[in-house]
């Protein structure tokens, strides 16, 4: 019966519940070209029309772009709303927060976990909380291709084949 009950729900969700960009798009939701929105990603549904997001960004699983802050409204009887501005060719890792009012430059990286509450500027790898630049985006993509380039040089499989690392 639980497995009955597993593929009808699969069916449901496929065929019948509708799409979350679609419906965050019809809200006011302004995103480029190539957006990927990952599974678990919540973007503020109510203030969604407060969120611009550039061509060929990534949000990974369960990050949070947020345009509101309620926080406030029980002491001061009102939440602060912001705008969001996410530029192009950003990454933003995997339950990551971002807040109101902030922009998030161009060629950008936030690191996982991370909690933006401030401007991130173009081309920079930012982590932590509050997220921070730790170094260009230039000079990371060359650390990893130095990596990777180690990484395949070194890899092998279980069977002793030699494994490929992907661009």
């Amino acid at each position: 019966m639980n497995g009955l009950r597993g593929v009808l729900r699969t069916i449901y969700r496929r065929w019948f519940r509708p799409d979350p960009l679609v419906e965050l798009r019809k809200r006011g939701l302004r995103t480029g070209r190539n957006f990927q929105m990952q599974p678990g990603v919540k973007i503020d549904k109510n203030l969604c029309w407060q969120i611009t997001i550039g061509n060929d960004v990534t949000i990974a699983p369960n990050a949070y772009i947020l345009a509101h802050d309620a926080s406030t409204r029980m002491h001061l009887g009102y939440t602060r709303i912001g705008k969001v501005d996410i530029g192009d060719r950003v990454f933003i890792g995997a339950a990551a927060i971002v807040l109101p009012g902030v922009r998030i430059g161009n060629d950008v990286v936030v690191g996982a976990g991370s909690v933006v509450s401030q401007d991130i500027p173009d081309n920079v790898i930012a982590c932590g909380n509050p997220a921070r630049p730790l170094t260009t985006t230039d000079e990371w993509i060359e650390q990893k291709k130095h990596e990777m380039a180690s990484d395949h040089a070194s890899a092998k499989s279980t069977r002793g084949e030699r494994m490929s690392v992907t661009r």
